[in-house]
This record gives C-alpha cells, sequence and structure tokens, in this order.
C-alpha cells in the first residue's frame, strides 16, 4: 500500500506549522513619485501571506581562520522555515517577516531566504533556510 502524500502535508501543515509569515521580493527596480519627481525604490511584491514554521539550525562551518593556518570551526544560528506545497517558490533574498507565532518573541523579526528551497521526490511540505536579519525587542 502506497503512502498518502496528501495525509502527510495535512497532518505536517497542522502541526508544524503553527505560525503566520509574510514572504516579499524586492523588485531592485526604482520608479517615479509623482510629487516630487524622484526615483524611489519600488514596493516590494508579496509573494506569501500565510502558514509557516520556524525552526532553529546551527550550522558548522570549518576553515582556516587564523593566521598559523589552523582550521577554526565557527557554528553559525540559522534557521529552517517550513511551508506548505502550495506555497509559491521563494527565492534567494526573498524578506520574511514573522507576523503571529507561538512564540511572542519571534513577532516582528525578519529574516532572508537564504537558500532557494529544498525539492523531494517525495514532497509533502516545502521547506526554506533563513538567515536572521534583525530582532525586534518586544514591547
Amino acid at each position: 500500500m502506497p503512502l498518502d502524500q496528501t495525509g502527510i502535508a495535512r497532518f505536517a501543515e497542522r502541526h508544524l506549522m503553527p505560525d503566520r509569515v509574510k514572504i516579499t521580493r524586492g523588485s531592485g527596480e526604482d520608479m517615479l513619485d509623482p510629487e516630487t519627481g524622484d526615483l524611489i525604490p519600488a514596493p516590494p511584491l508579496l509573494v506569501y501571506a500565510d502558514r509557516a514554521g520556524l525552526y532553529a539550525h546551527q550550522e558548522r562551518i570549518r576553515g582556516k581562520g587564523s593566521h598559523d593556518g589552523a582550521w577554526v570551526e565557527e557554528v553559525r544560528p540559522g534557521y529552517r522555515m517550513l511551508m506548505p506545497l502550495c506555497a509559491p517558490e521563494v527565492q534567494e533574498d526573498d524578506s520574511v517577516l514573522v507576523e503571529e507565532a507561538r512564540d511572542e518573541q519571534a513577532v516582528g523579526r525578519t529574516y532572508r531566504v537564504a537558500a532557494l528551497g529544498e525539492v523531494s521526490s517525495f514532497p509533502v511540505l516545502r521547506t526554506v533556510w533563513l538567515e536572521e536579519r534583525n530582532r525586534k525587542a518586544a514591547s
């Protein structure tokens, strides 16, 4: 009996994606401000605004970092964002804003998409890797 992908996907959405995010993409183009006649950055394009789940992930990087040629290991914080399969594809440098979250300290934080979303032969959700941009203290 084959596995039911849709059942697994529904389970993942219900239990692994409790937060709400907004993903935007800058066009990199300027537009004319009719009031001032100045060129200003175009407003970002809304890519996605719905459910997601954010999970911390530590990345270990090893490289030559000292003057004597010794290998240095660095641990960098990263984040993995889970989204439903129906979510549109995100691109590197898209911005992610956490609008609602179970963890109140996550609300208002922004992230940069660090890599294209992962693909799979048995897709049940989308996985996207993020880097934190800023952290606003809760008020």
